[in-house]
């Protein structure tokens, strides 16, 4: 059984190239090693994941040249080696992926996240999301899109929810020099209201400014609450001006780029984490990672009711589902978990136990069981090796 993987890339620290490292991982616990042949049009970069992660091939795009050769290379070992699976982990892939499939009569299964299936497709994108045998999304609210626009049929979309490595992120106290290394402040001398991610101008649909506003409006009610910006982009700046001029620029922080090392340790920092997207053409989130993490170590979460983020909580029991527009409503919920230890205590422990229940490496495991055992029943074992426990 050879599966043949295919994803723009897997070395950044985007939420898609994250859900695709647990994928790889996933397909190479039920198959083998050795049976999964990744590869990427883009190779590592600076900024991206410290630690090795072991592909196939990579091609340093996304220049025209690097495309051909990626294209040209898929082809020429797929017409060689005649996988039975290929996936494509994003839509701009599919195409292409589909058109070997039926060269080599291979099964094809394609990701879709969110924003970008309703932000406009090429041609042969679109033909590939229509045309290929089945299609994974990460949540709900991508799947009923594809469903209600006439995309894809009904049952030909199944829900793989993110997953979480569940030993790595767990509730304890943060390490201080970890914080200190990030100008973090200390949680135990006052409220850490967290953010992360990519903090740039094409990614500010996730909040960044609506956190801001909120955090302006509690500031004065609730004075030991601070806010934290952790990730880097070419939005900070813009942000860290709008702090100071309300005054706010000694309890506004921004830690710039966090070592994978340390992340846990930061998400350990808060006491509320927020993500708070709007959706719309080139906006809008799946079910985004970074609540989930934030969850799994004992963090309630304040996510979108416009997209898949709403999926992360289960409402009053590990965060609040709210709207964007809502200016008001966020403020009030903010100051609400800002001000109430016991509610905050009770949905961080409720965000853990959620997170043990539904978004493990082994329920992600066998959510892909699932899929290839349609195909190929009695082929795949309902357990997996030890070794892809904790995904690397």
């Amino acid at each position: 059984m050879k599966i043949l993987y295919l994803t723009t890339g897997c070395f950044d620290k985007g939420g898609i190239s994250r859900y695709n490292r647990y994928q790889i991982q996933a397909l190479r616990a039920l198959a083998g090693e050795e049976n999964v042949f990744v590869y990427s049009l883009l190779g590592p970069g600076r900024d991206d994941f410290e630690e090795e992660f072991r592909i196939t091939k990579y091609f340093g795009g996304p220049t025209l040249a690097a495309k051909i050769r990626f294209t040209a290379s898929i082809y020429s070992w797929g017409l060689i080696h005649r996988p039975e699976i290929i996936v494509s982990a994003h839509v701009n892939l599919s195409g292409a992926a589909h058109a070997l499939s039926r060269l080599i009569r291979a099964r094809t299964i394609l990701n879709v996240y969110g924003l970008e299936v309703w932000s406009g497709l090429r041609r042969d994108a679109s033909w590939g999301l229509r045309s290929v045998d089945h299609v994974i999304s990460d949540c709900h609210n991508t799947a009923g899109y594809l469903e209600e626009q006439g995309i894809r049929p009904k049952n030909s979309v199944s829900i793989v929810w993110d997953c979480v490595d569940l030993e790595r992120f767990s509730p304890r106290r943060p390490a201080l020099s970890t914080l200190a290394k990030y100008g973090i402040p200390n949680p135990a001398e006052g409220i850490n209201i967290l953010t992360l991610g990519r903090i740039s101008r094409d990614a500010a649909y996730k909040g960044y400014e609506r956190l801001l506003n909120g955090f302006r409006t509690i500031a004065e009610r609730q004075p030991q609450a601070r806010l934290i910006f952790a990730g880097s982009g070419n939005m900070i700046e813009e942000l860290r001006a709008k702090a100071c001029a309300a005054g706010l620029g000694d309890r506004v922080f921004f830690t710039g780029s966090i070592h994978e090392d340390d992340l846990a340790d930061v998400y350990r920092s808060a006491h509320v984490f927020s993500l708070i997207s709007d959706s719309g053409h080139g906006r809008g989130e799946g079910i985004p990672l970074t609540p989930l993490e934030a969850n799994a170590c004992g963090v309630p979460i304040l996510v979108s009711n416009q997209d898949g983020s709403q999926e992360a909580v289960a409402e009053n029991v590990n965060g609040f589902v709210l709207d964007p527009m809502d200016a008001d409503k966020f403020a009030e919920t903010l100051l609400l978990l800002t001000t109430d230890t016991a509610l905050r205590e009770r949905m961080g422990q409720g965000g853990r136990l959620r997170a043990e229940k539904e978004f493990g490496f082994d329920s992600f495991v066998e959510k892909h069981r699932r899929i290839l055992s349609r195909w190929f029943p009695n082929r795949f074992l309902s357990t997996f090796s030890d070794e892809y426990a904790v995904p690397s």
